[in-house]
């Protein structure tokens, strides 16, 4: 392989790294971002929440094309977090309905808190017990 066609293909690989890892955590920060404004009362509008979430996307992307972050990692930590969001949802559904208690749809704290309980499963199962979900 020529020196030309070397430098075409890691140019691709990390130009598409770098579009996977801002997909990426454009997922993740978009829940916590939007529900956090959504339970401090709106403070920000929508394109400023739209903002703040692809400014931090773009600069959490840089460690995973030149730093030490992992592609994979990301991967597994968002996959964990949504299969987490379903979980803790399920679970967090049952004692309502056990109990008959009704909460209002436009209410954010319950989404908020299932969002929190996912996003700290996804990072202790991902970053802390080091479990490789796909392997």
């Amino acid at each position: 392989m020529s020196t030309v066609e070397r430098g075409v293909d890691s140019w691709l690989s990390a130009t598409l790294d770098f579009l996977l890892s801002v997909l990426g955590f454009t997922i993740v920060w978009y829940p916590m971002v939007s529900l956090g404004n959504a339970v401090l009362g709106f403070p920000v509008s929508t394109s400023t929440v739209n903002l703040i979430v692809g400014v931090l996307a773009f600069g959490g992307s840089y460690p995973v094309v030149a730093g030490d972050w992992s592609l994979g990692r990301l991967g597994e930590y968002l996959f964990v977090l949504i299969a987490s969001v379903i979980g803790w949802g399920l679970v967090g559904m049952v004692p309502f309905l056990a109990s008959g208690v009704s909460v209002s749809g436009s209410n954010p704290a319950p989404q908020a808190a299932v969002w929190a309980a996912a996003y700290l499963t996804a990072y202790v199962v991902v970053y802390r017990t080091r479990w490789s979900v796909f392997s």
